[in-house]
């Protein structure tokens, strides 16, 4: 796994009631693992239980292959940056 791998959450751009986590090891290269996850959720139960239950719930295999890396580079010591602001 590449080092100094940055998990971030940050406001989604097309909807203030979303937010969105994503993964890179530099500015440059992205992971493939955005996610986008309802605000009203992230708030209620977390980051990680939030990742958890898609990742047991959903029938998207692709969805569920982001939640999982997602929750692998949490797992492995990744540093997670908030990048929210309240609306």
């Amino acid at each position: 796994m590449p080092e100094n791998i940055v998990v971030e959450v940050s406001n989604d751009r097309s909807s203030p009631k979303k937010v969105t986590i994503k993964a890179y090891c530099n500015e440059k290269k992205k992971l493939p693992s955005a996610v986008n996850i309802s605000l009203e959720q992230y708030e209620s139960v977390g980051l990680v239980q939030s990742l958890t239950n898609i990742e047991n719930n959903s029938n998207n295999q692709l969805l569920i292959d982001k939640c999982k890396a997602l929750l692998e580079f949490i797992a492995s010591g990744a540093t997670i940056r908030m990048n929210c602001y309240a609306r």
